[in-house]
């Protein structure tokens, strides 16, 4: 029972969740306020993207890109 919840654990602060469903709603939200794309699922889209793409190279790196290692 105890390495499930580790697992799960594992995966909710993995970098790439935090990119999925922290920076990627967050860019969404600054694009709608910058007014950059007029379709809500394209901008969402784009934005999840690219904080998936964010998630994946920090969880490659093992440090996020803004922290040097």
């Amino acid at each position: 029972m105890q390495t499930v919840v580790v697992a799960l654990i594992k995966i909710l602060f993995a970098p790439i969740t935090f990119g999925l469903l922290f920076l990627g709603p967050l860019l969404g939200e600054l694009f709608a306020l910058l007014g950059l794309f007029a379709d809500a699922s394209l901008r969402m889209g784009i934005a999840i993207g690219i904080g998936g793409c964010l998630g994946l190279m920090a969880q490659i790196r093992g440090s996020w890109v803004w922290l040097k290692r």
